[in-house]
């Protein structure tokens, strides 16, 4: 038999690609889109600005919503029970996310959270062994060392859309 976390978690991933699917494949993304490039240009195609805002805040929440509930079904610790709060500390942790794959790229934001994701492992595995002379709580200031570093390379995320200036 298929566990119910699994079943619900195919559920919450189909939510999620159809919100995608949404964004960039329907009428409504391409409004939404049109809205986060220029509001003035989208009210002038006819565009009804206030009631995409209300509809992408309305998909924000939910997808939020999503989030909150894939988090609470994770077990903490390893093969122990289902966690009951949600710690505050987690919005510090996605900003490194965000940062990483560009505050205007969905896909970055997907290859910044596996590429934090990654670090943050590497760092508690493979670096125990200075845990010594480093201490053991490195691995949490991993995704922020990294995100500094490309910060100072590339000021815009590493998928991000660079910031022209023309004077």
């Amino acid at each position: 038999t298929v566990p119910k976390s699994y079943i619900a978690a195919m559920i919450i991933a189909a939510v999620a690609g159809a919100a995608v699917l949404i964004f960039f494949r329907t009428k409504l993304g391409v409004a939404m889109r049109a809205v986060a490039f220029d509001q003035e240009a989208a009210m002038a195609q006819g565009i009804n600005v206030g009631r995409v805002f209300a509809i992408a805040w309305g998909m924000g929440a939910a997808l939020a919503a999503l989030g909150a509930i894939v988090y609470g079904m994770a077990p903490f610790p390893p093969g122990g029970a289902v966690s009951q709060e949600i710690h505050p500390i987690l919005g510090f942790r996605v900003l490194p996310v965000i940062v990483l794959g560009g505050l205007d790229s969905v896909p970055g934001a997907i290859y910044g959270g596996l590429m934090i994701a990654s670090a943050e492992i590497f760092a508690g595995q493979y670096l125990s062994q200075y845990n010594s002379i480093l201490g053991s709580g490195y691995s949490t200031i991993v995704p922020y060392l990294v995100m500094l570093v490309v910060l100072l390379v590339k000021p815009y995320g590493l998928f991000g859309t660079p910031e022209v200036r023309r004077v």
